[in-house]
């Protein structure tokens, strides 16, 4: 009998601790906030929704400019004339086809909506330089804001060495014109700077600490319509598993799993016509990692509820369910060089094993692939680049569940 009760105490002492947590994150009345979570912290920063009308990267890589399609800004190419017809515009007529923000991925705001394809300079508000890494507006956008106030805006230039930004914005006759010069070095730990254009100020919206979850507010294009869901950080990764036992699958694969930011999405719920409630899917799981943060373990969602906008409630279970960060106690390493780059570049990096490198275009597509068997150490791999186009990309090096990625510019 005590040989048995000793057993059971190393299985108890051995077997690592599984729990699932269910968890609210309340959004307020009529999706008043949206709230940034962390799967490891929990909610890290309630912000109102209406707080800003545009953001731009802070990255000095990214171009991209959103603008906040959760309170319903739009936006509208002025098809009239060029950024130096900015004392001119006339929107008399007006019946153009506004643009949103792409749910797939981050770097495409609406203001990169007009993008050329095929055009490696063309990032839809302006041309980029290659000799003076500046990228120069050429469009004027109207603006439609809250209250039903119009503005015309015109993004100037993007200083890519500098990481500067300037954008001005008038009323339609021309009053209160003004012009923003950001430096967005000066913004550490955050995504996007957002500012409000009704209240002439800069806002701090993101919070300071990593997080992989935003609960809004969005608009939907393959609806079309606005809803509300969940969207996640740049660098998280997300698998979708239907028809399943949520309480107890756990059955996850890092090779299924996608970086599109509404991967969990909106479409977990459905507004019941008899009821007048939400229906909850009871057979789909999320697992989701964060590749950029400093915890790569994946944990497992589902939902449980939603309120809808009387409280604005999302009711969800969670539960750690991968590596718990064993095998990341010390971040990787991940340097690429010359950058920018013209004809090769080395990709410097401590990963090991079976070695993935891809390269990726501004618009998230593959373009480059190189597999490997690497060493323990530090590690270079010389890709060559001469028959890319010039414009941005990223470098995409990964072994087993470790991920890294990093941006270059190709001259």
């Amino acid at each position: 009998m005590k040989s048995i009760f000793t057993f059971l105490l190393l299985v108890l002492l051995v077997t690592p601790a599984i729990s699932q947590t269910t968890v609210d994150v309340v959004t307020g009345e009529n999706y008043a906030n949206e709230v940034y979570y962390s799967l490891e912290d929990g909610t890290l920063k309630t912000a109102p929704r209406n707080s800003w009308d545009i953001a731009f990267a802070a990255n000095k890589m990214s171009v991209s400019v959103l603008a906040n399609n959760g309170t319903e800004v739009m936006v509208y190419t002025w098809p009239m004339g060029k950024i130096s017809d900015w004392e001119t515009v006339d929107t008399t007529g007006m019946a153009w086809t506004p643009m949103y923000n792409s749910i797939e991925n981050w770097e495409l705001g609406a203001f990169n909506a007009n993008a050329q394809q095929g055009n490696m300079f063309d990032f839809g508000w302006g041309i980029y330089n290659m000799t003076s890494h500046i990228i120069s507006g050429d469009s004027i956008f109207i603006l439609k804001l809250a209250e039903n106030k119009y503005k015309k805006f015109a993004i100037v230039e993007k200083k890519g060495i500098q990481n500067e930004w300037t954008f001005k914005y008038a009323d339609l006759d021309g009053q209160n014109d003004t012009t923003i010069t950001l430096k967005a070095n000066d913004y550490e730990n955050t995504s996007f700077i957002y500012y409000s254009i009704l209240n002439d100020e800069f806002v701090n919206q993101e919070p300071m600490e990593r997080w992989q979850l935003l609960f809004t507010r969005y608009y939907d294009y393959n609806i079309p319509y606005y809803v509300t869901g969940v969207l996640t950080n740049a660098g998280v990764r997300v698998q979708q598993v239907d028809g399943v036992s949520q309480a107890t699958y756990k059955y996850y694969s890092v090779a299924a799993m996608n970086d599109t930011l509404s991967e969990i999405g909106s479409d977990w719920k459905s507004f019941n016509m008899g009821t007048f409630q939400y229906d909850i899917a009871d057979d789909v799981v999320y697992f989701v990692q964060d590749t950029l943060g400093a915890d790569n373990s994946i944990w497992k969602i589902y939902f449980t509820g939603f309120s809808g906008r009387s409280t604005g409630t999302y009711s969800f279970v969670k539960e750690k369910v991968g590596p718990t960060g064993v095998n990341n106690i010390t971040e990787q390493n991940l340097t690429v060089y010359p950058n920018p780059a013209i004809n090769e570049i080395n990709v410097i990096h401590d990963f090991n094993g079976d070695v993935e490198i891809t390269v990726y275009n501004i618009s998230g597509q593959p373009v480059l692939k190189s597999q490997t068997v690497e060493r323990s150490g530090l590690n270079k791999n010389k890709l060559d680049i001469s028959s890319l186009p010039v414009g941005m990309y990223s470098v995409r090096v990964s072994s087993g569940n470790k991920f890294k990625v990093v941006k270059f510019l190709k001259d």
